[in-house]
C-alpha cells in the first residue's frame, strides 16, 4: 500500500468511528433525558404527597389541637 492509501484508509477507519460515537453519544442523551424525566416526576409526586398531608392537617386543626 502506497502512503496516500494508508492515510485513506485511516480516515475512513477514523469517520467511522466518528459515526459511531455520536450514534452512542445520542442513545446516552436519550437515556439520561428519560431518567431526569423520571426522577422529576418522582419529585412532583413527593413534593404533592407533603403539600396534601400539610393542608390536611391545617383542615384538621393545624396546632390548635
Amino acid at each position: 500500500m502506497s502512503n496516500e492509501e494508508q492515510v485513506a484508509e485511516r480516515l475512513r477507519t477514523l469517520e467511522k468511528d466518528n459515526a459511531l460515537l455520536q450514534q452512542e453519544v445520542s442513545h446516552i442523551n436519550r437515556k439520561v433525558d428519560t431518567l431526569n424525566s423520571g426522577i422529576g416526576r418522582g419529585l412532583w409526586i413527593l413534593g404533592g404527597g407533603f403539600i396534601a398531608a400539610f393542608v390536611a392537617w391545617v383542615i384538621d386543626g393545624g396546632l390548635s389541637k
